[in-house]
């Protein structure tokens, strides 16, 4: 019985022929296969998973999360299970509270496995902890999952999870989806609250959803916080976004792209492009944005104990506050394109570009080249996802092919509160493109 999605395994349970216990035993057989590869969890939690699936084995079914095994990133609070947000500032730090996420996920009948990895402190698009050690790309160890819920990213398309509760500043969800293969949906801001949440930057912060299919996101966003009101249109009209959104693409991932306009429009789609034009500080006004916020919330712990910041963190916390001319540019410049997006929404259902410019860099690398030029890393993975954060716009990945051996992905975005337009966009690319191989998790001495 293939039971590797969660809408899969809930017609399996709701029908008696699989059992939350049985479901649980495989991922975590699953867990110990693909670990010592990948280092996708944090903290296993295998005997409070069992205890919880014999005990909902017992239960009536509460929904179609009813006996679902998860992970959560170890960025959001769960009662009882180390919760290190990945720094070893908090390696011994066990909340004595569910994030309401987390509990809302828990009264829905999901089972967590444990603790997805994350970058540290969620600031970083890599999750390659100085710490605790690199997570790898399940398509090829030695390359990065994205990150900053790279664990949860990994995971799911290694199928030692059936889904993972991420968080998504610039792009948190949506990178490491994409690189990693799978979807990840950022809702509309305000949908799933933040609390017992590590913050980052909070004009920025979303909590956001990871999963093997666009229906498997919908069933954890149900579980999070109910579907919204409001049918999708019959005929969806998607605004390509060029100009600054396509102007730095790796030609293998350009072409992926044009391969899936092709086919919605062999589909009957209207496809129209839209153009932004250029904004020399983007993308460096959203992740300048990040320091400033994340430099406040972290100052006084840096100056006490700087030792307990990985390097990477470490250097951001010392940039110099910038002159306010500087941050008052960056800011126009993030507000003109948050407008362009908005502007070009009045005229279309969805938005479409690449999700992250390029396929997973190698760890440890610090700049990737695109088209002969050299870029900081953060830049690249970064620049196409987090103007939908300081837009509060509901925003997803769908993995549409694989170049090189490595995945990509589409983003599609839609207005406020129209996260069911987008789920639609994204059911319906899906629909339209072949399904990725399963990756072939290889052992720590095979970096192919």
């Amino acid at each position: 019985m293939r039971v590797d999605t969660v809408a899969a395994a809930s017609a399996a349970i709701a029908r008696g022929e699989l059992s939350p216990v049985e479901l649980t035993e495989h991922l975590l057989d699953r867990i110990a296969a693909t670990e010592p590869a990948l280092h996708a969890y944090a903290t296993v939690t295998a005997e409070a998973a069992l205890a919880r699936a014999k005990t909902l084995a017992g239960e009536p079914p509460r929904g179609p999360l009813h006996g679902i095994p998860i992970g959560v990133k170890d960025l959001i609070d769960t009662a009882g299970v180390r919760t290190s947000y990945g720094s070893p500032r908090f390696a011994g730090h066990v909340p004595d509270r569910d994030a309401t996420a987390v509990t809302r996920l828990l009264e829905a009948g999901t089972v967590i496995l444990g603790k997805h990895t994350t970058h540290e402190l969620a600031w970083g698009g890599r999750t390659d902890s100085a710490y605790f050690g690199p997570t790898h790309n399940p398509y090829r160890r030695g390359r990065i999952p994205g990150g900053s819920s790279g664990g949860s990213a990994a995971s799911v398309a290694a199928g030692s999870s059936l889904g993972g509760l991420g968080s998504d500043t610039a792009g948190s969800v949506r990178i490491p989806a994409a690189l990693s293969g799978c979807v990840g949906l950022k809702p509309s801001r305000g949908r799933i609250p933040l609390d017992g949440v590590l913050p980052l930057a909070p004009s920025l912060d979303h909590l956001g959803v990871l999963a093997r299919t666009v229906d498997d996101a919908a069933l954890l966003m149900d579980g999070l916080a109910g579907p919204l009101p409001g049918e999708p249109p019959e005929r969806l009209r998607v605004g390509w976004l060029g100009g600054w959104f396509g102007a730095v693409l790796a030609p293998e991932v350009r072409a992926a792209l044009d391969a899936v306009r092709a086919r919605l429009e062999d589909a009957g789609v209207t496809v129209v492009d839209v153009a932004v034009p250029d904004e020399p500080l983007m993308p460096e006004a959203p992740l300048a944005r990040i320091v400033r916020e994340a430099g406040t919330y972290h100052r006084a712990a840096f100056a006490e104990r700087p030792e307990l910041f990985g390097p990477d963190v470490a250097e951001l916390m010392r940039l110099p506050a910038p002159p306010a001319e500087q941050v008052e540019r960056q800011e126009a410049a993030l507000g003109r394109i948050v407008a362009a997006l908005r502007s070009a929404l009045d005229g279309c259902d969805v938005l479409a570009c690449a999700t992250v410019p390029v396929t997973a860099p190698p760890i440890g690398a610090d700049t990737v080249t695109v088209d002969g030029r050299e870029w900081p890393v953060e830049f690249v993975l970064t620049r196409l996802t987090a103007p939908f954060n300081a837009a509060g716009l509901p925003a997803i990945t769908v993995p549409v092919a694989l170049a090189g051996g490595l995945p990509i992905g589409l983003q599609l975005a839609g207005g406020p509160l129209r996260d069911p337009t987008v789920l639609a966009a994204a059911r319906l690319v899906q629909r339209l493109t072949p399904r990725l191989p399963p990756p072939a998790i290889r052992s720590e001495g095979d970096q192919r």
